[in-house]
């Protein structure tokens, strides 16, 4: 579509370790849940990304991946997502994207107020482009508290400020005696190794029971060692993103109303899956 000299791939080595830190995310109902999940997936233009990746999820889909019961995703509960990043490699596209003769005639006749001109375009060329993207993996896991446990927790961590060491957060809110449903450990990649490691391994074990917990991994040196190595060659997409072609038009309002043509067309793609 873009000739090939206007584009170039830059790539980044990154560490190709496990963060330190693990990424929090309150999210008030499923719906939130998903955006959250998606959250290193964004789309330009695009008012709900996620919408792109979960528009033909059903439940079984989304209790395989939240690793939840049904009863627990069809409650009133509030859900905390925690993540543990492993970038390996980003490649950014970069240069000024100069689109091909055929592309560039069709384009060229988009026009504001005429809308299939902008589902012309894009149902031949699609609508966005790839601007980056980050390969490795991730490990996460899906909390479920009960709706007063989760508001109270919310209030206190993220908007009071008044719990804001790791170790408290987890005592009181986020342990497994403290939680209605511990989801499932999980890795992004999928890996069959991984997920056995995962299943035996990340796991709290009290007096009476025993429960998932990614919070082993970083209480537990040698599990995250065998984690780094399991994970060495894994290859998940964690991160993407999407630029519009529309950013080529010469004004901001053709821009804005290639957008909204756009998200119509998303809208009704969900609506009809």
């Amino acid at each position: 579509m873009f000739t090939p000299n206007s584009l170039r791939q830059v790539k980044e080595v990154r560490e190709g370790k496990f963060e330190p830190q693990f990424q929090i995310f309150f999210c008030d109902d499923v719906e939130d849940l998903m955006k959250h999940y998606f959250h290193d997936f964004t789309a330009e233009g695009v008012a709900e990304p996620y919408r792109l990746y979960t528009g033909s999820w059903r439940t079984p889909t989304t209790v395989k991946y939240f690793g939840l019961s049904e009863d627990t995703l069809h409650s009133d509960s509030g859900f905390v997502l925690v993540k543990l990043q492993k970038p390996r490699l980003t490649v950014r596209t970069e240069g000024e994207p100069k689109l091909m003769p055929e592309a560039a005639g069709e384009f060229a006749k988009i026009r504001i107020g005429d809308e299939e001109s902008v589902k012309s375009f894009t149902e031949d060329f699609g609508s966005h482009y790839i601007r980056s993207l980050t390969v490795g993996d991730a490990v996460y896991q899906i909390l479920a508290l009960d709706r007063s446990k989760y508001l109270r927790a919310r209030q206190e961590v993220l908007v009071d400020k008044k719990v804001t060491d790791f170790n408290e957060i987890y005592e009181q809110f986020l342990a497994p005696w403290m939680v209605k449903e511990s989801g499932a450990v999980q890795a992004a990649s999928g890996d069959p190794r991984v997920k056995a490691l995962l299943d035996t391994r990340a796991v709290t074990k009290t007096q009476f029971s025993s429960y998932p917990s990614i919070f082993e991994i970083r209480k537990n040196a040698r599990l995250l060692d065998e984690l780094e190595f399991l994970t060495e060659g894994t290859q998940a997409i964690t991160a993407l993103s999407f630029r519009s072609i529309g950013a080529l038009l010469p004004s901001v309002q053709a821009q804005d109303y290639y957008n909204e043509i756009v998200n119509t067309q998303l809208a009704l793609w969900e609506v009809n899956i």
